[in-house]
């Protein structure tokens, strides 16, 4: 997904699942599909949403698609026809392995106090930086507050598993805040294995069985990160910080907090607050 011209091409994930499929939910940018063994798929029509478990369709109006098949050699929307051999494959995958360590943390720890103005105000900033408590005095949002931070307390007092459940399915959005951290805290747990040089897969298996649930876009959402698949507005987000100066980068920040009211930041929020505190290590 390089060559710019390739954006003009149908792309499709790596971990695309297989049936037919019904319509689970649409909007603007994105059909989202299930089928029998309740496994998404979805369709967009912005390659920055693509994923591993997602198909790209340029210039394509969504509002017609009703039905979809996935095969191992190929992907029926409608009565349209596409060999899986012939397109192009995102890589969902982020590897860590030759980048400068120090400068990706110095910068992505520099996002929350740099870039503060960018975060919306009712994401869980807050996990980060105590000032912004002040943005939740309201009944429901002060309650969503507290119950954060009693959250990020089990967590850092070695009780991982109570502090993802207490947060779980809280806060705003069609995928709550709660979880949108913590699919960001799975995926910084991905990047503390290659720095500490250890498996974590068993905690992080672990706090997907704690916290799927009945909602399927979250529990696909959780499941995608537990296995470290990153979609392409996050992937290339974060090659940015590897080397780029952290004051270039607040065109593409903005870009990705535009994912829902709060759920970019709230991926990222969670993704930073692993990383900060080393969770699972």
């Amino acid at each position: 997904m390089n060559n710019s011209e390739s954006i003009y091409l149908p792309c499709a994930g790596k971990s695309l699942p297989l049936g037919d499929f019904k319509v689970h939910s649409r909007f603007t940018r994105v059909v989202n599909f299930v089928n029998e063994a309740n496994e998404i798929a979805f369709i967009t029509s912005e390659i920055s949403l693509l994923a591993a478990h997602g198909i790209f369709l340029p210039e394509q109006s969504l509002k017609f698609i009703i039905n979809l098949t996935i095969t191992p050699p190929e992907i029926i929307i409608n009565d349209r026809r596409i060999n899986r051999s012939s397109i192009n494959k995102y890589d969902s995958s982020l590897n860590f392995e030759n980048i400068d360590g120090v400068k990706f943390e110095e910068n992505l720890l520099q996002l929350p106090i740099l870039f503060s103005q960018e975060f919306p105000e009712k994401s869980l900033l807050f996990l980060l930086n105590s000032q912004y408590e002040a943005n939740f005095t309201s009944g429901f949002d002060r309650a969503f507050m507290i119950n954060a931070l009693r959250s990020k307390e089990l967590i850092l007092s070695g009780e991982l598993i109570k502090g993802v459940e207490a947060i779980k399915g809280t806060g705003y959005g069609l995928t709550p805040s709660g979880d949108d951290f913590i699919a960001g805290l799975l995926l910084g747990m991905h990047y503390n294995e290659f720095k500490y040089r250890k498996n974590l897969y068993k905690a992080k298996n672990d706090i997907y069985q704690a916290v799927a649930g009945q909602n399927l876009l979250t529990s696909s959402f959780l499941f995608q990160a537990k296995e470290a698949n990153y979609f392409r507005i996050l992937k290339n987000f974060l090659f940015l910080l590897f080397d780029a100066e952290i004051s270039t980068t607040k065109d593409e920040l903005v870009q990705l907090f535009s994912l829902g009211a709060t759920s970019g930041a709230d991926l990222l929020t969670g993704y930073i607050f692993s990383i900060k505190y080393k969770i699972a290590i």
